[in-house]
């Protein structure tokens, strides 16, 4: 398990709430809120598959952090998931 699957798999085990954010044109981009009030996102692009996600940034309450990790297709299609269906 990469280090982009263990934030993936963390956002979306405790994950509670999660939205299409705005991102620039052929990037797909999912904000997902955690418990403590951060929010992890992660981007794809739009004409990428599951194996094409990546673990970008954690904005935290007073801190944040920028990653750029990517995220094995096991992890991805889970995404790819709540992609289709998040507003």
């Amino acid at each position: 398990m990469t280090f982009g699957d263990n934030l993936t798999a963390e956002a979306l085990r405790t994950g509670q709430r999660v939205t299409r954010a705005s991102a620039p044109p052929g990037i797909v981009r999912l904000a997902i809120t955690l418990p403590d009030g951060a929010t992890q996102h992660f981007e794809r692009p739009t004409t990428g598959g599951c194996a094409d996600w990546r673990a970008t940034e954690l904005e935290g309450p007073g801190s944040g952090f920028i990653f750029d990790e990517p995220i094995t297709a096991e992890w991805g299609r889970g995404l790819d998931s709540i992609a289709a269906t998040a507003s």
